[in-house]
């Protein structure tokens, strides 16, 4: 299924409707705050909807800080990823409606999942999201393995060499190199033993890894 998923504010009828012209969908998702879900502009929509035989899914957000509007917007995008019967749902995402902490936060979340995004307003502008290419994908196996092995506490290198290579620490450490490098990781010594921990980039692609 075409599944439209548009951010959305009380005054953002003709942004949504203008969603609704050029993208192909089969059922609409608007995702905002309960003032907006609870607006005329909802209404008009959810009745233009109702005329065309389809029906408006509603998410609304409860969260203030970017972070987590992100992780409310990517848990909104997983749900709708798959129907019922556990097959795949086609998203396309629109980032226009609502304030410009939510666009940005819908952005981050697109790129975070792979999840083709527009900014629909007077124009439609296609956003250079890589359509499932997600934030896991950019990574090696191994270092994926090896940001799961951290969570989000700070570990020894041991540890992580027994979960990931038991007995084998040369390509683990290779592969700690390579993160630290990225600044994906931190590392300390202490009572003579590697602590390592993720940085707030590593954390956010931890989180990522997790969504996908």
């Amino acid at each position: 299924m075409k599944i439209l998923l548009s951010t959305f504010g009380e005054n953002d009828l003709e942004k949504v409707v203008q969603a609704m012209k050029y993208l192909p969908y089969e059922r609409l998702v608007l995702l905002g705050r309960p003032e907006a879900i609870e607006s005329k502009a909802f209404d008009n929509i959810r009745r233009l909807e109702e005329m065309a035989g389809h029906d408006v899914v509603e998410e609304e957000l409860r969260v203030d800080g970017f972070m987590d509007i992100v992780d409310e917007i990517s848990d909104a995008l997983v749900r709708h990823a798959k129907d019922d019967r556990g097959m795949k749902n086609d998203i396309v995402l629109n980032i226009s409606g609502g304030d410009k902490l939510m666009g940005d936060a819908a952005l981050f979340a697109a790129f975070r999942l792979g999840i083709e995004a527009y900014h629909c307003d007077e124009k439609v502008t296609k956003l250079p999201v890589l359509k499932g290419l997600t934030a896991k994908d950019r990574f090696t196996p191994s270092q994926v393995k090896f940001i799961r092995g951290i969570g989000g506490q700070q570990v020894t290198f041991d540890v992580l060499v027994n979960s990931i290579s038991p007995g084998n620490r040369l390509p683990v450490e290779r592969v700690m190199r390579e993160l630290r490098k990225a600044g994906l990781i931190s590392t300390n010594v202490k009572s003579g033993k590697i602590i390592v921990a993720l940085s707030e980039s590593g954390a956010e692609v931890a989180r990522a890894v997790r969504a996908t």
